[in-house]
């Protein structure tokens, strides 16, 4: 196979090594379709990790480049900083290339990626929704979930080397290195729900309801996923599938496609199913010994854990501690304000987010909280039980209350 190094246009993904299995076959897609390799941009710390250079370009994310990076390493958890890179990194690419495309490390391709290009030669951003047909009010919460989260979802945009591309990148970027925070009762989803707002500022943004681009469990309910005569995955017999974006693949129960709630779960059959088990395959394939090393960016010096109420913390005091510090010295300025605040773990046991999958499991504690509300209700009174549920939600945001922390 003949790898293609041209400057019309560059791939490129984010992952820490736990994600390194995902990237690798979208690596592959890529230079199966592409004859291409992709650039995978490594967010996790530096080590001796073996890498398939024959696969993809790896680059750390330690040798990118990026502004305060130790800053946004430790102020933001995985997600909220590799998100908050991708825009930075497509800005350098284009200072080599005349497009950019990034693809989420989950995603795998099926087909040639000309259709994106052609996309980007009459328009300088291309974006998809998350999905093109409204939701059916039956479901729960129906299309709240895209305003929580933003209405384009962001594990695929296209950029070209325009003045339009090149503002909106700047734009973007400045907003994910200041507010990529994961907040979503602040109206805030990392990357994603700035870039609701682009189309009010970047008249030229093309927003593609091509439904081969971006198919996920998010928008299965609208795109039938099926196989023409030629062998070629197709949606609903009229876009070629060009990628599928496998987001919280569920590798124990792939018939389930995610492991998240959405339209038609558990009636995955037929050729998605098929498309399931093939990826499933394809990602134990590529299981390396680095993807069992833990993130490296979750740790102090001296091997501390830094849970998420320190990292709002931080964000929360950062400007006044002493300019220039490492936040992950252990006996540094941000070392010693966490044992200040208590906001350290005894043991370094890692955060595992609840999710509302797991409100059963909790239901002993619910009815603890519930006796405790319906007591602060009876005190307060209704008018000012309201003001302290808004009080609440504000605290949820530690960064936000500078009053609670001490230097």
């Amino acid at each position: 196979m003949d790898i293609v190094n041209s400057t019309k246009y560059v791939a490129f993904t984010v992952c820490n090594l736990a994600y390194l299995p995902k990237a690798l076959v979208l690596a592959e897609s890529m230079l199966k379709y592409e004859h291409k390799k992709i650039k995978i941009y490594l967010i996790d710390r530096k080590c001796d990790a073996v890498l398939p250079d024959s696969l993809a370009d790896f680059i750390w994310i330690e040798d990118a480049g990026v502004p305060d990076l130790y800053d946004l390493a430790f102020k933001y958890d995985i997600t909220e900083f590799s998100t908050s890179v991708k825009p930075f990194l497509a800005l350098k690419l284009l200072e080599k290339f005349d497009n950019v495309i990034f693809l989420d490390p989950d995603t795998c391709i099926y087909h040639s990626l000309d259709p994106i290009l052609a996309d980007l030669e009459a328009h300088p951003i291309v974006l998809t929704p998350h999905y093109t047909r409204p939701h059916d009010n039956a479901w729960p919460n129906s299309d709240v979930g895209m305003l929580c989260f933003g209405s384009f979802n962001l594990g695929f945009f296209a950029i070209n080397k325009s003045d339009e591309g090149i503002n909106f990148l700047k734009w973007w970027s400045d907003r994910c290195f200041r507010f990529c925070f994961f907040e979503t009762q602040f109206g805030l989803s990392t990357d994603q729900k700035w870039v609701s707002i682009a189309p009010c500022f970047f008249e030229n943004l093309y927003v593609s309801f091509n439904l081969g681009y971006n198919a996920a469990f998010w928008n299965v309910q609208e795109r039938h996923v099926s196989k023409d005569g030629n062998g070629n995955y197709v949606v609903n017999e009229e876009y070629p599938l060009i990628f599928f974006h496998f987001s919280s693949f569920d590798e124990k129960n792939p018939d389930l496609l995610s492991k998240k709630s959405f339209f038609h779960k558990g009636e995955n059959s037929g050729d998605l199913l098929e498309l399931s088990m093939s990826y499933k395959a394809e990602l134990q394939k590529h299981t390396t010994a680095a993807s069992k090393r833990k993130y490296g960016f979750d740790y102090m010096s001296n091997g501390d854990y830094i849970s998420p109420t320190l990292r709002r913390a931080y964000a929360c005091v950062a400007s006044e501690l002493e300019p220039g510090c490492d936040p992950f010295d252990s006996d540094g300025p941000v070392g010693k304000f966490a044992k200040k605040n208590f906001l350290l773990e005894k043991k370094s046991t890692q955060f595992v987010a609840n999710s509302y999958n797991d409100i059963g499991k909790h239901k002993n504690k619910f009815a603890i909280v519930n006796f405790f509300m319906r007591l602060i209700l009876r005190v307060l009174g209704p008018n000012r039980f309201a003001n302290f549920a808004r009080l609440l939600v504000h605290l949820s945001s530690y960064r936000q209350n500078r009053d609670m922390w001490k230097i």
